[in-house]
């Protein structure tokens, strides 16, 4: 896998979006040709060499175009905004912060925060993986602006806590949180699965019409437009848990949690066809 080392000089006093910076766009380029890739640092144009130290991975001759690459940021900051927007294949490692739309529109690939991001993360993802091992913002496998659907595809894995309207309008796809999600998780939610371990605000599931949200903890509010069936054993929780903790070494612990559930159906008001398990055993 060739690639390239971006270490950032200092934080930027703007912000600064990084649309074009993905692992297929450098595949088969040089440093000195990366270098000189434009950039917007607010209203002033730069260029990638104004902003980081830019090292290559690989020898040029083994980087040739079509190769999955990687791009490592050291230093990041959460001025840099857009990182690995609409990426579909290769690898991107951040060290350090991530500003907002982290991995926005991504087809493919993977992204690895080694520390917290912005809002927006995996904003209307298709496909891919993005781990962050801090805390995410609002809005995280939501929709982008003006659509009607968010996350339509691929696995999201927060190791710390989300905020507010985690999962917003998400369609399909995995979304988990170690920590807790503030209110309105999986809000207008069509499809999917979101499981949260820890604390979760108001309003869950408010407006959902379908998918499953697992929660580890009962939340502090429900909205009455849902109604319990009772507690079951939901066997394919087991399933769940079993291919998540094969997946990622840091969910394993699941399966240690038991199928036994309360099961709360709704929203009644979009359909009632979604529903919220709080599970009962581990």
């Amino acid at each position: 896998m060739s690639g390239i080392v971006l270490t950032l000089k200092k934080r930027p006093s703007q912000f600064v979006d990084l649309p074009g910076l993905t692992p297929e766009a450098i595949a088969g380029r040089s440093a000195e040709d990366i270098a000189g890739e434009p950039l917007h640092l607010g209203r002033r144009k730069v260029t990638v060499a104004d902003l980081f130290e830019v090292e290559e991975r690989a020898e040029p001759e083994i980087a040739v175009r079509g190769e999955e690459s990687e791009i490592t940021l050291r230093r990041s900051s959460d001025r840099l905004c857009a990182i690995g927007a609409g990426m579909s294949e290769g690898r991107i490692e951040v060290h350090g912060s991530a500003g907002d739309y982290l991995g926005r529109g991504m087809r493919g690939g993977h992204i690895r925060v080694r520390g917290s991001a912005g809002h927006c993360v995996g904003q209307g993802m298709q496909g891919g993986l993005i781990e962050v091992s801090g805390n995410v913002g609002d809005f995280a496998g939501g929709a982008t602006t003006g659509a009607t659907e968010g996350m339509n595809e691929g696995t999201l894995l927060v190791s710390g806590n989300a905020g507010d309207r985690t999962g917003d309008r998400m369609r399909r796809g995995m979304l988990v949180v170690k920590g807790g999600a503030g209110d309105h998780l999986g809000s207008r939610m069509k499809g999917g699965t979101i499981v949260v371990l820890g604390p979760t605000g108001r309003s869950v599931g408010l407006g959902m019409r379908r998918g499953t949200i697992v929660l580890a903890e009962r939340p502090i509010e429900v909205p009455a437009t849902f109604h319990t069936s009772g507690k079951l054993k939901m066997e394919f929780l087991r399933l769940l848990f079993r291919e998540l903790g094969r997946s990622f070494r840091s969910l394993a612990f699941l399966r240690t949690y038991g199928p036994l559930s309360e099961r709360l159906i709704g929203d009644l008001s979009a359909g009632g066809k979604g529903e919220i398990l709080v599970l009962l055993s581990s």
